[in-house]
């Protein structure tokens, strides 16, 4: 007995095997064989040892039994019907054909999409282009170059043409579309719930029916229909094969193609015109090959050669397309998924179905290609057909795959792979594993039940396009919370990298504001706000002209000057940060009308000194918020920022005494950063910061010069009553407290008595404004009527004390009103705020420009930049200027950057010596007089010489009408004290 039937006649323990748990077992390995290492995988031809038309049909039921197994698993397979009639070629065309079109076999759903044939589809578009046009009738023609007629004697280049003529009407598709249900394709992916799309659309007009007008849905519909049948019509009457696409590209530069045709490979993203010219070109060389292959008038060499071309080309074009669909870095992951080979089964190949030629192009192309694709066949041959297969002396290999056996045929064939395709080695199918099954084999007992293949699921099926846009939907969702969370957080937020120099507060009262520094693209300015001319109280009086000025434009024109600094060759400059209380609630803009003041006049400093200065200005705006609520974040804002930062010299403003003002210079003092303050009128803070510099007299100087007037006065000793008024203290004011400590020692000394023995407090409403209810009662209708009332809260609560003054009859007498704080913003020639008729109110300026800005040239500056001109004879009479805040900004910008430029100081060099240096500061002609700091004394505990302090009057005359006349006073730099005051 030969030894291929005694291994093929029993197994391991002498166990009977049979050929069709052999041919199963090699199945199951080689498709083990793909999923681990992805090797190649074979053409498996079966057939009989002996030639019996018995075991032929043995052989048949063996493929039919393997494939019958895997009809009960996830294996992806196809079976090629046997056909006994017809034309050999065009049967093996249609077995490609039905290969490639239509959904693979499997017991479930697939966990990735069928196989996609773009290839397959052009050569069958190319294919029915030509069955089109040998079908019908045309012209008798000439006879054509190469002696080949046509149908009614047309020569084969016209019918080449007219292929190409079909194609276009085709939209080189297979098949032409039908037109009935044109609106119905369009229609139905949007209107149906179940696809995204529709979803989508469904979703949006729910939410528009229940939110929208009618007007608008009917605009919305009529738009995504328009969308639609625009994007379906490019579809329709676009190729799908363009440039872009992936049977273009691949019949543009395939080799294939190249070594037959006269169009050189070409194919480029950028140049559609050429790549479409060159598809073109090889599809009028396809074409005419598949002529001559069909024309009955080709000589019979030449008709083998284009039916050997087409099945080649047909061939080549489905295993690329399989191919392709198992490529492993593919963007949809495909080949990570597919971890199994498609299998074919060809129960019966024989020469008059044409699947012989099929199996013979399929080793053909791939002994030409380098490329490897998945398919794995799985035939039944004929002992009479398998001759050829063994013209090169290498003998078929006896069974399938022996258990237990170290090297199978698969092995074998695989090894002499390398050397089997190369010419010399004869004519044999070099991809083809031919199977010799025995006798005993193929007549065994049915012993044994054959399973599917299974087919094991990776955790990359999750990969895919829905996966993939419900990963994006989340990312997007959890990026959209992420960055409304850091709106929340960060008043210019962003998904990476938010802007830290800026955030999101809430006071008490419950307003959100921007606190920090305004860099990047944040701005403090809101849809409203207080105008610095044009929406200010008074706006529009006689003698005023200008531009409409606000926070959004003062920010925007201090940017364009910082970016033209920055612009500027070999520029040395110095930053200046603005801090200040720019935001407020609602309704109470007018509490940041002196900051806004302030930041023009630090503009202005900064216009004025780039003019012409060789250390340049930069200024950064910081807020505090409303009241300075939230000084010590803005402060901490700064630090940073000047960490990162080395131009920043210093600070500039700071202007309100709050609980905190001491551990925000303590932190700046820390940084080394100088602070100049405009409107601080604090004792203590000179005596605790080496860094504090101050232009604003402090409480202390004031309550003293008030002091004046109360000695003016002349009231009989039993008569010298008077009321402290104070707000109630509060963890973040220590103003007022300070103030009323100061104002009750200055009465003391004058012989007054305190109505109540201490200050009376009054608190403040929901929305700011002040109650003196309970401070009026015990002040007024009490036993004994004060002579001087001294208000030791802030200048926004005068107005409604003078309204309560004046319709309180225990207060009907004559009365002298103190107020320490500056009342140099309220309106009073406006009308915007009243003087109570009993009343005189005495209050302290810390500047007085009407009186010392002459020389300056503030004016003139203001004039040119921000374009604000009064035409009054003294300009500086006018509200913008006659408080004094826009003044003292302006000095304090200057005396920073002159203290920056005795320092040596620039972004080059640092700005560490800028504390020291101004210590010998002196700026003569100035808007407030003279700024000196040279007598500046460094944690002195004494008052400091040289502020600035006048004293202002206000009553109403012989009309009713309010005059404000100013009293007495020194210009800043002068240090001598005062010592009389007329009433």
């Amino acid at each position: 007995m030969a030894s291929g039937a005694v291994r093929g006649g029993a197994g391991i323990g002498g166990v009977r095997t049979t050929a069709k748990y052999e041919v199963d077992a090699l199945v199951q390995d080689l498709v083990a064989q793909f999923s681990a290492a992805r090797l190649p995988m074979p053409v498996v031809v079966l057939y009989a040892q002996e030639d019996d038309p018995e075991l032929d049909a043995e052989v048949r039921s063996v493929v039919r039994a393997v494939q019958e197994a895997q009809e009960g698993g996830d294996l992806p397979h196809r079976s090629v019907p046997h056909t006994a009639e017809g034309d050999p070629h065009e049967n093996a065309i249609a077995v490609l054909d039905g290969l490639a079109k239509g959904p693979w076999a499997r017991r479930g759903p697939s966990w990735y999409r069928g196989y996609p044939a773009p290839r397959s589809r052009l050569v069958a578009a190319i294919e029915a282009a030509t069955r089109h046009v040998l079908d019908g009738p045309g012209p008798a023609g000439a006879t054509g170059a190469a002696g080949v007629e046509g149908p009614a004697g047309r020569p084969v280049d016209e019918l080449v043409e007219a292929v190409l003529a079909r194609l276009r009407d085709l939209h080189w598709r297979p098949e032409p579309r039908t037109a009935g249900s044109e609106w119905q394709r369009l229609l139905s992916p949007v209107l149906n719930s179940t696809t995204l799309i529709g979803a989508f659309v469904l979703a949006a007009l729910t939410s528009l029916l229940t939110q929208a007008t009618w007007q608008l849905v009917a605009a919305v519909l009529l738009a995504a229909v328009a969308v639609l049948g625009a994007t379906g019509w490019v579809r329709r009457n676009t190729a799908p094969l363009s440039w872009l696409g992936p049977a273009s590209r691949w019949f543009a530069t395939t080799t294939f193609l190249a070594a037959s045709g006269r169009q050189a490979a070409a194919w480029s993203l950028w140049r559609p015109r050429m790549s479409w010219d060159v598809t073109q070109a090889r599809a009028r060389e396809v074409a005419g090959e598949i002529l001559k292959a069909q024309l009955p008038g080709t000589p019979a060499p030449d008709r083998d050669r284009a039916q050997q071309f087409h099945l080649q080309l047909r061939t080549l074009a489905l295993l690329e397309d399989l191919r392709r669909a198992h490529r492993s870095w593919a963007p949809d992951a495909r080949g990570r998924k597919r971890r199994v080979p498609p299998v074919v089964f060809v129960p019966r190949a024989d020469a008059g179905s044409g699947a012989l030629r099929v199996l013979g192009a399929i080793s053909d192309v791939r002994s030409r290609r380098s490329e490897q694709d998945p398919l794995l066949v799985l035939a039944a041959v004929a002992h009479a057909d398998v001759a050829a297969w063994l013209e090169d002396g290498h003998p078929a290999p006896v069974g399938a795959h022996p258990p237990g056996a170290r090297r199978g045929p698969y092995e074998d064939w695989v090894s002499d792979l390398r050397v089997r395709q190369a010419p010399s080695r004869g004519r044999a199918l070099a991809w083809t594993l031919p199977v010799r099954l025995t006798r005993l084999q193929l007549q065994a007992g049915e012993t044994t039940r054959l399973a599917p293949v299974p087919v094991g699921r990776s955790w990359w099926f999750l990969w895919s396009r829905w996966s993939v846009l419900l990963a994006l939907v989340l990312v997007a969702a959890g990026a959209g919370l992420r960055v409304q969370q850091l709106s929340g957080q960060y008043c210019e937020a962003r998904l990476v990298g938010s802007n830290p120099d800026a955030v999101w507060r809430t006071d008490p009262g419950g307003t959100r504001e921007c606190i920090g520094v305004a860099t990047g693209s944040v701005t403090f300015a809101g849809a409203g706000g207080i105008r610095l001319d044009g929406a200010l109280p008074g706006a529009g009086a006689p003698g005023r002209t200008g531009a409409d000025l606000g926070l959004r434009e003062l920010e925007d024109a201090i940017r364009r000057e910082n970016e033209r600094v920055a612009a500027l060759p070999d520029v040395r400059y110095v930053t200046v940060v603005y801090a200040g209380s720019l935001t407020t609630a609602a309704g109470q803009d007018g509490r940041a009308l002196n900051s806004l003041k302030e930041l023009a006049g630090v503009h202005l400093a900064q216009a004025r000194n780039n003019e012409g200065d060789p250390l340049k200005i930069k200024v950064l705006v910081a807020n505090g918020g409303q009241d300075m609520y939230f000084q010590t974040e803005m402060v901490h804002r700064i630090v940073a920022l000047a960490a990162r930062d080395r131009s920043i010299a210093g600070v500039v403003g700071l202007g309100r005494d709050t609980s905190d003002s001491g551990s925000a210079l303590t932190l700046l003092q820390q940084a080394g950063l100088a602070v100049v303050s405009t409107t601080n009128s604090a004792s203590y803070l000179a005596g605790d910061h080496v860094n504090y510099f101050g232009l604003a007299a402090t409480d202390e100087e004031e309550a003293k010069a008030l002091g004046l007037i109360v000695k003016a006065l002349d009231v009989p000793p039993q008569d010298r009553w008077a009321a402290v008024l104070t707000r109630t203290p509060t963890p973040d004011d220590r103003y007022s407290p300070e103030h009323a400590r100061y104002g009750s020692a200055m009465l003391a000394a004058a012989g007054y008595q305190l109505i109540g023995g201490r200050p009376l407090e009054y608190g403040l409403t929901s929305n700011g404004d002040p109650d003196y209810e309970t401070a009026l009662a015990t002040t007024c209708r009490g036993e004994h009527p004060p002579a001087v009332l001294y208000l030791a809260g802030r200048a926004d609560d005068v107005n409604q004390l003078m309204r309560r003054l004046a319709d309180d009859k225990g207060c009907a007498r004559p009365l002298t009103v103190l107020t320490g704080d500056d009342l140099t913003k309220a309106q009073f020639r406006t009308g915007g705020t009243t003087i109570a008729p009993q009343a005189t109110l005495y209050y302290t300026a810390l500047s007085d420009p009407a009186a010392t800005a002459r020389g300056s040239d503030l004016a003139e500056t203001a004039a040119s930049v921000l374009h604000l001109v009064p035409t009054a004879a003294n300009p500086y009479e006018d509200d913008v200027f006659s408080d004094g805040s826009l003044a003292l900004a302006y000095d304090a910008t200057a005396a920073l950057q002159a203290g920056a430029a005795k320092a040596g100081a620039s972004q080059l060099t640092g700005t560490g010596s800028v504390m020291a240096a101004l210590r010998a500061v002196q700026l003569n002609n100035r808007p407030t007089g003279t700024v000196d700091f040279r007598e500046t004394r460094p944690l002195a505990t004494g008052p400091q010489p040289g502020h600035g302090l006048q004293i202002i009057r206000v009553r109403r005359d012989a009309q009713g009408a309010p005059v404000v006349e100013p009293r007495c006073g020194r210009p800043a730099g002068e240090t001598r004290e005062l010592t009389d005051c007329p009433l």
